[in-house]
């Protein structure tokens, strides 16, 4: 794989510590220690949205803005939050020439305690649970979704177990030690890659060459499927005499494809499935009183 080149001069100010809500105009606010910042507005390592402005001039004049795409997070959970701001310092204004491939476990590196990352919930096995760098598949997923809508080239991409919240089914790329997000820059050109983290937004834009093609992406619901049989755990006790209670409701299980339309001057000329994806059922958590006998 050929080296990813940053353009370094131009992630100065995007490098720095910054309050998330300094970017949406309010004041930062000092803190006296770690354990009051953690209960304050998140401070966080995020890139500035500065409009582009940062990208050298000699790259500036030959790429243009080609797509963009934005999700949401909850900024109020602080750890996750953190983590989406970390990993989205690593793009900024990050060159993928024509022919490289773009792998997000590469740029980004490991998610660990000693890189900066926290614990938070991520999805494993069809279920959430803690784990170092919970949040960090939100940022692979605004990245995959601009670079798709830029109508580049997707060598792996991976669905989570679970549906994701931020985004329509087949429309997620999980990333973890062992699974990788691989783009390919098959357009010919050079392309640029930034993120931003503005508020509780994520918005990745992508620079390159201006295309005659139009691309656009729906998600489509093939099917749901029922959730396995409940998991049921025996006590001694429940509140209220009952004789069950449910823990956790079961959810659907659902097949789903991700449909490319390709237009060129604004006539829809090609329509294709690109992936297809099985998400996990979830079976309902209940607990049965033990009988006396």
């Amino acid at each position: 794989m050929k080296a990813l080149s940053t353009l370094a001069a131009a992630c100065v100010a995007a490098l720095t510590s910054i309050f998330i809500p300094f970017a949406t105009g309010v004041q930062r606010r000092s803190v006296s220690a770690s354990g009051d910042m953690e209960k304050s507005a998140p401070a966080l390592y995020a890139p500035y949205d500065d409009g582009g402005s940062g990208m050298p001039r000699e790259e500036k004049k030959c790429a243009a803005k080609i797509s963009s795409y934005t999700t949401t997070f909850d900024r109020n959970v602080y750890a996750r939050s953190y983590n989406i701001a970390l990993a989205c310092k690593n793009f900024c204004y990050l060159k993928v020439a024509a022919g490289e491939r773009l792998s997000f476990n590469a740029v980004v590196g490991k998610r660990t305690e000693e890189r900066g990352y926290k614990q938070a919930k991520v999805i494993e096995n069809g279920e959430y649970v803690p784990g170092v760098g919970g949040g960090v598949c939100q940022v692979s997923t605004t990245l995959y979704n601009a670079w798709i809508t830029a109508g580049l080239g997707v060598e792996y991409v991976r669905a989570h177990s679970l549906p994701s919240s931020y985004c329509a089914l087949s429309r997620d790329a999980t990333v973890s030690d062992w699974t990788d997000l691989v783009l390919v820059n098959d357009s010919g050109a050079d392309v640029i890659v930034n993120a931003t983290v503005t508020g509780n937004r994520i918005r990745f834009d992508v620079y390159g060459k201006v295309s005659d093609y139009g691309y656009e992406f729906e998600s489509v619901l093939v099917k749901k499927t029922p959730p396995p049989e409940p998991t049921i755990e025996y006590v001694d006790f429940i509140e209220g005499g009952q004789e069950s209670k449910v823990i956790s409701p079961a959810k659907n299980g659902y097949v789903s494809e991700l449909v490319r339309k390709v237009s060129q001057g604004g006539r829809v000329i090609s329509r294709e499935v690109v992936r297809r994806d099985v998400y996990k059922g979830v079976p309902a958590k209940v607990q049965v009183r033990s009988s006396d006998d």
